[in-house]
C-alpha cells in the first residue's frame, strides 16, 4: 500500500537547514499496522505529515518519494492530493485537546470531511457522523455537545470518528495516548486495536510509549536524529534489539515486574539536526562507539527482515 524511499525533509531557519527527516525507508502492506518510536525531535512526526504534505511552510521534502498504491504523493498536483487526503489517508493529530473546533457541535467537524469529499446530501452526513460518534463508543445522545464537555479521551475518540468519516484505508495517529491516565489510554489502545481489526486499517502510530506498540502493531522502525536506526517486526525488535539506541529505549522503559528501580536512562541528548554528526548520529552518546563510528553507518539487513543501521552489528 505505501512505500516510503530515501525521504528527505528539511526545515528551513535563519542558519540553514534542520535535517528533521533524512534518508529514511520504510513500508506498509494493506491491513499493517506500524509503529515509529523514538526521541522528542527525532522526525517521527515530520516523516508522518510528509506522507500527506502536511508540512509547515518552511519545511520541504527534499528528495525521495512517498509511493501510495503506487503513485508518488511527493510529485502529485495538489488537485489529486486533496481528492486522497481524509478520503484515502486519514490522519489524527496531536493534541485532541486543542485540535477541535472549540466553537462548532461535534456531530458538525465529523460530518464536515464528508461534505467536502463526498455528494451526500448535509442530512445523511450528519446521520453518519452520528453513527461514527457510537462506533467509537460514545452515546448518541452526546453527538450535538461542544468539545469542551468532553474529556480527554472522549475527544481523542471524536478525533478517530473523524479520521474515519471517509472510510479511508490507511490512518496516520500522531500521539493518540499522550497526556491520557493509564485507564484511558488502555481504552484507546483497545479501540485502535479493534478498528484495526474490524476495518483492516492499515495504521501508522506515533509514539514515545513502546508500549501502545507492542500491543497495537505488527512491525516497528525506531528513528533517532532524522536517521532510521532500526526496522522489523515488533517480536524481533523487541527480543532482539540489534541498535544500541532500541536496546537503550527497551531498558529506559520501567517493567512493573521487575525489581523496584529506577529504570536507566540514555545519557547526553540527541544532536543538533542543524548541524548533524558526520558518522553515526548516536554515537556521542553510545558506550559502543570507536573510531569507525565516525563514517556514516552501513545499512544491513539480518534474519531476512530485519533492518539496522550500526557499525556493530
Amino acid at each position: 500500500m505505501l512505500d516510503v524511499n530515501n525521504l528527505r525533509t528539511f526545515y528551513r531557519v535563519d542558519e540553514g537547514y534542520v535535517k528533521a527527516v533524512d534518508d529514511v525507508d520504510f513500508h506498509l502492506d494493506e491491513g499493517e499496522a506500524l509503529g515509529l518510536a523514538g526521541e522528542s525531535g527525532c522526525g517521527k512526526t515530520t516523516a508522518a505529515l510528509s506522507i500527506v504534505r502536511l508540512l509547515p511552510s518552511n519545511a520541504s521534502i527534499m528528495g525521495g518519494e512517498v509511493l501510495y498504491k503506487g503513485q508518488d504523493i511527493v510529485k502529485m498536483s495538489d488537485r489529486k492530493l486533496r481528492r486522497i487526503r481524509w478520503k484515502e489517508i486519514s490522519i489524527v493529530f496531536q493534541g485532541a485537546m486543542n485540535a477541535l473546533n472549540p466553537v462548532k457541535r461535534i456531530v458538525d467537524q465529523i460530518a464536515e470531511p464528508i461534505l467536502l469529499h463526498e455528494e451526500v446530501s448535509k442530512e445523511d452526513a450528519l446521520q453518519r457522523a452520528r453513527k461514527l460518534v457510537e462506533f467509537v463508543g460514545i452515546d448518541k445522545v452526546r453527538a450535538k455537545d461542544y468539545p469542551h464537555e468532553f474529556s480527554g479521551g472522549m475527544r481523542q475518540r471524536v478525533m478517530i470518528a473523524m479520521a474515519l468519516a471517509c472510510s479511508p484505508r490507511l490512518v496516520i495517529l500522531d500521539e493518540p495516548t499522550t497526556a491520557l491516565d493509564v485507564m484511558t489510554k488502555t481504552q484507546i489502545q483497545e479501540l485502535v486495536k479493534d478498528l484495526q481489526k474490524r476495518l483492516t486499517l492499515s495504521t501508522i502510530l506515533i509514539t514515545h510509549d513502546l508500549s501502545v506498540i507492542a500491543e497495537t502493531c505488527d512491525k516497528v522502525a525506531i528513528m533517532y536524529g532524522g536517521k532510521l536506526v532500526e526496522y522489523a517486526d515488533v517480536v524481533s525488535t523487541f527480543e532482539n534489539p540489534l541498535h544500541p539506541y532500541t536496546s537503550g529505549l527497551i531498558r529506559a522503559f520501567p517493567n512493573i515486574y521487575g525489581s523496584r528501580e529506577l529504570p536507566l536512562s540514555i545519557p547526553g541528548s540527541p544532536p543538533d539536526l542543524l548541524h548533524p554528526p558526520d558518522g553515526c548520529r548516536f554515537a556521542p552518546r553510545c558506550s559502543m562507539a570507536d573510531k569507525e563510528c565516525s563514517k556514516p553507518p552501513p545499512a544491513k539487513v539480518v534474519n531476512g527482515n530485519h533492518y539496522v543501521a550500526c557499525w556493530k552489528r
